[in-house]
């Protein structure tokens, strides 16, 4: 039985210092909810997504959305598939349990680098510029304390997945609600440049 679910499309916009994500204007069209094959679960399932639900629509009504809403639940489109007869599927996975896309990206943080540039007496210094502000997923890691020499460090550890980007290097850092923290690790997932996950550390002594 056909229901109406929202089609939304999101556009990662670059501009100047400040990456952001918008969401377009939502359209409506009917669609028919389907169960997950387990054979389309277990390929899914393989690339570290999580199906839920099939949504069938008519070829012409979808535009390359990245989000369908259906009954006030948010779904993320991980795939589609032509099935005839003017049809297009739509795999869809619940967008809370959505780890490495533009709809997880709910937060922002500033990536910085050095540039040297000369001081007062001509020498060459390293000093901090901000590169960029872009939307990103922070997750909370763990992290611990430790005594050396008579002082107490604290060290936090985040996981922050950002859009891929081109340059990101480990001498970079990045800016989190005014504190810092130092890029100790950088992954591009399957090599798609899709995202990148950065595994990010700040210690405070």
């Amino acid at each position: 039985m056909a229901e109406v679910v929202q089609l939304i499309g999101l556009a990662y916009i670059t501009g100047g210092d400040r990456d952001v994500i918008e969401a377009a204007e939502p359209r409506e069209t009917f669609a028919e909810k389907k169960s997950i094959r387990q054979s389309e679960y277990y390929q899914a399932f393989a690339n570290s997504l999580r199906p839920t639900a099939t949504f069938v629509i008519w070829l012409e009504e979808y535009r390359g959305e990245n989000r369908l809403i259906h009954r006030d639940i948010a779904y993320e489109i991980i795939r589609t598939y032509e099935a005839g007869n003017r049809r297009i599927e739509l795999v869809c996975q619940a967008l809370d349990d959505v780890q490495t896309n533009l709809s997880r990206m709910r937060d922002e943080v500033e990536i910085w680098h050095n540039e040297m540039v000369e001081n007062e007496i001509d020498e060459q210094m390293p000093h901090a510029t901000r590169l960029c502000i872009v939307p990103a997923s922070i997750e909370h890691k763990g992290g611990g304390s430790a005594e050396g020499d008579g002082v107490i460090e604290t060290t936090t550890l985040l996981t922050v997945i950002i859009r891929y980007r081109e340059g990101i290097t480990l001498d970079m850092f990045l800016m989190i609600d005014g504190s810092r923290y130092d890029i100790r690790y950088i992954e591009d997932p399957y090599n798609r440049h899709h995202t990148l996950v950065l595994t990010v550390e700040r210690v405070v002594p």
